[in-house]
């Protein structure tokens, strides 16, 4: 029984091979993302990830186990960093409530575009993969915007339709806003228009 030298790493477990997984992760992700939104979910399949991605099937699978795990890949995160973000505005003011939702579509755009618009194009049968995570964003967002009725800020005077609003307006206008050079406050002044009151 031979011992490995004291220090010695496992095999496979060497920080130039996690980094070497690391980056085949991130080209996965990539590639799913753009894929998904340009051709549907139905219609990429794991060979079309592979060729953009330049990763072989063997590698694919050491790292998802399915194209819906690595669509859950992609669009999980965004859900839990845009929920945690929005039940951290419990606290802040009404006004402040629906500045931070706003300021965090904004933030999740620059960071997740087309993770963003995915999320906006599957179907039924795979919005189940996301039905729970999507649930809990909208119940931090009622949150927010029921402070926001109660404080009579909302233009329609009701939480239920602000939100209504947001899950259909925002990621529409920020596609519209998207290489404007003022198209953050553009985005914002619009989303304003649709949630508050007139001063």
């Amino acid at each position: 029984n031979l011992k490995r030298p004291q220090g010695e790493r496992p095999q496979g477990r060497s920080p130039r091979v996690a980094r070497r997984r690391r980056r085949m992760r991130e080209a996965l992700l990539t590639a799913g993302a753009r894929q998904f939104v340009n051709r549907g979910v139905a219609r990429v399949s794991v060979e079309d990830l592979l060729a953009e991605a330049d990763v072989s099937r063997a590698t694919f699978y050491a790292i998802f186990s399915s194209k819906y795990s690595l669509l859950e890949n992609i669009i999980n995160p965004i859900f839990d960093t845009a929920t945690k973000a929005i039940r951290d505005l419990a606290d802040e003011p009404a006004c402040g409530g629906l500045t931070g939702i706003l300021d965090t579509y904004l933030a999740l755009w620059h960071a997740h575009r087309e993770g963003l618009l995915l999320i906006t194009s599957v179907d039924a049968a795979t919005f189940r993969h996301f039905e729970k995570r999507h649930q809990a964003l909208n119940d931090a967002m009622f949150t927010v915007l029921a402070k926001a009725e109660r404080a009579n800020l909302l233009r329609n005077g009701s939480a239920e339709y602000s939100l209504k609003v947001i899950a259909r307006s925002a990621i529409p206008l920020l596609k519209v806003y998207d290489e404007h050079p003022s198209g953050d406050a553009l985005f914002a002044d619009a989303m304003k228009a649709l949630l508050t009151r007139a001063d």
